[in-house]
């Protein structure tokens, strides 16, 4: 027993060694960038050190998630204990802004994203699966059964994971010197919404598709594929398949699954563009342009025939192409961001701090597509209805 201790203590301390670099290169570089030889060699080891821990790199993909689950399991868990929903929606953003203000130390571990959580093998992703719904579980039980709707706690569930499961693609632009502040001002969005008085009720515009070329098939193909699956799993013989065409007619159009991914995202922006366009050449205080937006994008989230592309699909690419979709995103927000600021000074929209506004309305735009099993069971106007209530009115707002 005396020698089993030291070794298990050894064990479990280069086993967490192995996914702390391992996450920080999920992060850096996506999961299928990720090398055990890579990892191995940060640690002065050979690859076949690693293989004693994870035999796989899925196995080690699979365990740097799991980690980040459990944390996000014991962080809805522990914001769960406060009094009232209020308090544990605050909680619960507390500690994530906590977990990445300690994260700022270079000694900290890191969480590796969970973006990448679609494309692993199964079991792993089943398991994965099962854990993030039991915390989805728990956060909805955030919210009181005795005095808000179910589909209002549902939304408010959807709503709150995603915003925070985004804030990694923006925190670091702040200093942590402004992480109270965030909080703040992030619960007063999430509380109490954007409008002023009233109930946004405007008419759903449609967003068509325009592109109706082999091409725009295949985009829409390899969106609904790569949300459903991530990255790695869509591949291109699974997207000819969808659409009866042979492999080569996706390298006509395109060269290769990264240049998919660009195009994919090139196709989001566009609508979300037209969308702020149509809205516009309407006129109307900035407050109804902006829920006139939100109604045509839900309204395709919901039931168009491809949704937009999941933001966290940024994830898979290099590096380089990862910075230019972060920056055209960082764009679309910024522009949302005005349309808020001057919803303001018409006075159509609550003072509010417009740029992490901006973040939560992206943020309830791409959790409506994990919602399209749920808007299926209702028109589709009261679907969109009710996030935009939800964006609107706050979770706890006078609906």
């Amino acid at each position: 027993m005396a020698t089993t201790a030291p070794r298990t203590k050894k064990f479990a301390r280069r086993r967490e060694q192995l996914l702390d670099l391992a996450s920080r290169q999920i992060n850096d570089q996506g999961a299928r960038a990720m090398t055990l030889t890579a990892v191995a060699k940060q640690l002065s080891l050979d690859t076949s050190s690693v293989t004693y821990y994870f035999k796989r790199k899925d196995d080690l993909v699979g365990a740097c998630l799991a980690r980040t689950m459990h944390w996000l399991h014991e962080s809805a868990r522990m914001a769960a204990e406060e009094p009232s929903p209020r308090h544990r929606v605050r909680r619960f953003v507390h500690e994530h802004l906590a977990l990445h203000r300690r994260q700022r130390d270079p000694a900290e571990p890191r969480l590796a994203l969970l973006s990448d959580l679609p494309t692993l093998p199964e079991p792993v992703r089943s398991r994965l699966e099962a854990q993030y719904r039991d915390v989805f579980r728990i956060v909805r039980g955030f919210f009181d059964a005795t005095t808000e709707e179910r589909d209002h706690r549902l939304l408010c569930t959807s709503y709150l994971l995603a915003t925070i499961l985004w804030l990694p693609a923006w925190i670091d632009r702040y200093m942590v010197g402004d992480f109270e502040r965030i909080e703040q001002r992030l619960c007063d969005i999430l509380f109490d919404g954007l409008q002023v008085g009233g109930r946004w009720q405007p008419a759903i515009e449609p967003l068509e598709e325009v592109d109706r070329s082999a091409q725009g098939r295949f985009l829409l193909a390899a969106t609904n594929l790569i949300n459903r699956e991530g990255y790695l799993g869509a591949s291109v013989e699974k997207i000819a398949a969808e659409l009866g065409v042979s492999t080569g007619s996706f390298y006509h159009h395109l060269d290769n699954k990264d240049d998919l991914v660009i195009a994919c995202f090139q196709r989001s922006f566009a609508l979300i563009k037209r969308a702020q366009q149509a809205s516009a050449a309407q006129g109307g205080a900035q407050g109804e342009q902006l829920a006139r937006t939100l109604a045509s994008l839900l309204a395709l989230q919901f039931a168009g025939e491809s949704p937009l592309l999941r933001i966290n699909a940024y994830q898979a690419l290099p590096v380089e192409l990862r910075l230019q979709m972060l920056h055209r995103t960082g764009q679309v927000t910024r522009h949302i961001a005005g349309t808020i600021s001057d919803g303001m000074i018409d006075g159509s929209l609550r003072p509010i701090d417009a740029v992490l506004a901006g973040h939560a309305v992206l943020a309830a735009i791409n959790a409506a597509s994990d919602l399209r099993g749920w808007a299926a069971g209702r028109p589709l106007e009261e679907a969109v209805g009710g996030m935009l209530r939800l964006v609107g009115r706050g979770m706890f707002g006078e609906a």
